[in-house]
């Protein structure tokens, strides 16, 4: 071999492990848990993950004697809550200390449970008062104040519930205060249409779902506020819509007391009940336009205890009906997508109502808890306005069991 070619590997050599040695090793950590939850219901709900994520009882349902096919009790056991994450600190990167995570599940998707399925994976630069974060994560709606409930939904379908891919900044404007900003994208929560749920809607756009808040943290308060919009695209129309929220949070020692509050149009995909509906037609390509239904929800959540705890979540969300008026088709029936609609017998969740209170017990390693949950839901026929007529309420009881064990 020629000596040129030598010294020419032999330098290159020397300058890749040069420059790999200087780097400090990435430290990784492993976390999660093993958890099995048993839950019972009085009567068929809507859910995901097999019953184990519930959201909000289904309507009245009359079979030909009758009787209401959605009044059947069911019960079940589940594994797939098990989780497993590893959070990685590494090298500066432009001057800015940086980590990764990366977090699944074996909830699978739609119907194919028991598969691994991911939550959380993004990494992020922190520099002395700025944060960018790129990958999914929770969306910004979901922020950093949640109910502490031991159910899965996580105070579902009051509270926000949304893991995005999205690029984050987060800028300390003071010792408390900081700017929150955030562009994002649709994969497991998605918006819905003509299409069924799917995230082309989103992405036919062009423009990400962007928020902006600002959130004021101190030892023991964590209060903000923040703005969302985005805008989709069905068929040649685009929709926009735009949502608010306000919260707080008090935490010290034993005591927990949180609070939020939302108003927002089509929020659909934060499994909300409101989504949009056919208002009328575009008289240039003869294609529906599209109005926003319109959704006001609030939760509020006290837990005390540290090794016992004891908690109550309660939560009220309310229809409030579309910004313009529905247009009903040729067969007399309104068109809507979103949580809470049943096309069939136009029949459209007006109010919905949870009140749920819980024990835990927790050690280092191990958590024990149960759960009630009552979740009302007012149903009525849909009108014209986004509202309901003829209104009725149908009730879920449910008995929720989990046991954990921490790593």
């Amino acid at each position: 071999m020629p000596l040129k070619k030598v010294l020419s590997i032999f330098f290159i050599s020397i300058s890749f492990y040069t420059v790999f040695a200087a780097e400090p090793t990435v430290n990784y950590k492993l976390y999660g848990f093993v958890r099995n939850d048993f839950y019972i219901n009085s009567r068929q709900n809507v859910e995901a993950l097999d019953g184990l994520f519930n959201i909000f009882p289904k309507p009245v349902d009359l079979n030909g004697s009758g009787e209401d096919k959605n009044a059947v009790p069911n019960a079940e056991m589940l594994s797939v809550a098990t989780r497993l994450g590893l959070d990685f600190t590494g090298t500066t990167l432009l001057g800015a200390k940086s980590s990764a995570k990366i977090e699944c599940d074996f909830a699978g998707i739609s119907t194919s449970y028991y598969l691994i399925r991911i939550r959380q994976a993004y990494m992020k630069l922190n520099w002395e008062n700025t944060e960018l974060l790129v990958g999914q994560t929770w969306h910004p709606m979901f922020g950093n104040v949640m109910p502490a409930v031991p159910s899965l939904n996580t105070g579902s379908p009051f509270q926000p519930f949304n893991r995005s891919p999205q690029i984050r900044l987060k800028q300390a404007l003071g010792e408390k205060f900081s700017l929150i900003a955030a562009a994002a994208y649709q994969m497991q929560y998605m918006s819905q249409g003509p299409n069924g749920t799917s995230a082309s809607y989103l992405k036919n756009a062009l423009l990400p779902n962007l928020y902006v808040g600002f959130e004021n943290k101190s030892n023991n308060w964590t209060t903000g506020i923040g703005f969302d919009t985005k805008t989709i695209k069905i068929n040649h129309e685009k929709l926009t819509s735009t949502s608010a929220t306000a919260y707080t949070q008090f935490v010290q020692k034993a005591v927990q007391i949180k609070a939020k509050v939302i108003y927002g149009e089509n929020l659909s995909d934060h499994l909300m009940i409101g989504g949009y509906g056919v208002s009328g037609t575009n008289s240039t390509t003869n294609e529906p336009t599209y109005s926003n239904l319109n959704t006001l929800s609030s939760w509020l959540n006290v837990v005390y205890g540290s090794k016992v705890q004891i908690g109550i979540f309660t939560g009220i969300s309310q229809n409030l009906g579309a910004n313009l008026e529905l247009r009903s088709g040729s067969t007399g029936k309104y068109t809507i997508y979103g949580y809470g609609f049943y096309s069939e017998s136009q029949q459209l969740v007006d109010r919905l109502f949870r009140i749920a209170p819980h024990v835990s017990y927790n050690l280092s390693n191990f958590k024990l808890a149960a759960e009630y949950e009552l979740t009302s839901a007012q149903y009525g026929n849909i009108q014209s306005n986004g509202r309901v007529s003829n209104s009725y309420s149908v009730n879920n009881h449910r008995f929720m069991a989990t046991i954990s064990y921490l790593f």
